[in-house]
């Protein structure tokens, strides 16, 4: 049954970043049970996508990126609407180092256009479609499911919103992370070149974290996590030792992304210590964010 556009419509959505800490790969014929089992962290850094539908004889999308215009298309098309879709993303962090940025603005597109549709979907329906087209683009594996749910998660099955299940950690309220843009590494090469290492220490950090789960086991089967798989060259393995040493309660590298995880109290410092030991990396200072996804606004043009 096609659904008409009424009015045309413009709808913004935030979507928490995230940073994986471990992962491995699961992967099955059908790319709604395909995923990752691991943990992270869902950040209060986000990305808002806004998606502007007008009226129209044929489906056009522009703007975006290549995923995000994808989940747009397959929607408009699968819902058979016809309809002209731009898109936006304002993003504080780059995509393809390690923040989750991709799977936050194709979620974020689906459900911008579910809303803008008149809630066609609910918000697990949204997030399949994301994820699915994620995984086809071999740009993420678990970071759509992760964001839905917020706060510090553990990926316990695999696959899609409505598929997998997942975990939280309990943390305390004034924890906080110091990340630093190291690289741009694209999420195709690191599935590609390092599955056997990300699957082998993948697996034994979420089996020692699901024996005695806590914050600091996180932390240490992140790190054990890069190491294994290479994220850490020498000189960053160092400094994450160094603030470690300092009271940090961890520290790792997700694919371009070094993150340490302190208390409030020593932020300052520690930021001003990464700062000097990484020279010319970008730092982004932010905090855990427990929420989901959410509707910022919804205006009728």
């Amino acid at each position: 049954m096609r659904i008409e556009l009424e009015r045309d419509v413009e709808v913004c959505v935030w979507v928490p970043c995230h940073i994986t800490c471990f992962f491995e790969i699961r992967e099955h014929d059908n790319p709604l049970e395909t995923g990752s089992r691991g943990a992270g962290f869902n950040l209060d850094v986000g990305i808002r996508t806004i998606v502007r539908l007008r009226r129209s004889r044929e489906v056009e999308v522009s703007g975006g990126n290549d995923v995000s215009r994808d989940v747009v298309e397959r929607m408009l098309r699968g819902l058979d609407v016809r309809a002209r879709a731009e898109l936006e993303h304002d993003e504080p962090v780059p995509m393809g180092v390690g923040y989750g940025v991709s799977g936050a603005t194709a979620l974020g597109a689906a459900m911008a256009t579910s809303v803008a549709l008149g809630n066609v979907m609910t918000l697990s329906q949204a997030g399949a479609v994301a994820h699915v087209v994620e995984v086809e683009h071999m740009t993420g594996l678990g970071d759509v499911i992760a964001q839905m749910h917020g706060g510090v998660e553990v990926r316990v099955r695999e696959g899609a919103p409505g598929v997998g299940a997942v975990d939280k950690l309990l943390h305390e309220p004034d924890l906080r992370l110091i990340t630093a843009v190291l690289r741009k590494i694209p999420t195709r090469e690191m599935l590609t070149e390092k599955r056997e290492a990300i699957n082998k220490y993948g697996r034994l950090a979420l089996a020692s974290l699901l024996k005695r789960p806590s914050i600091e086991a996180l932390m240490r089967g992140a790190k054990a996590f890069a190491e294994g798989v290479g994220f850490m060259d020498e000189d960053v393995k160092r400094v994450a030792e160094e603030v470690i040493e300092r009271g940090a309660l961890g520290a790792s590298v997700k694919k371009g992304v070094f993150y340490a995880l302190a208390r409030e109290g020593l932020i300052e410092e520690l930021s001003r210590l990464v700062k000097e030991r990484l020279r010319g990396a970008r730092l982004v200072v932010c905090g855990i964010y427990d929420g989901g996804p959410r509707v910022v606004y919804v205006k009728r043009l």
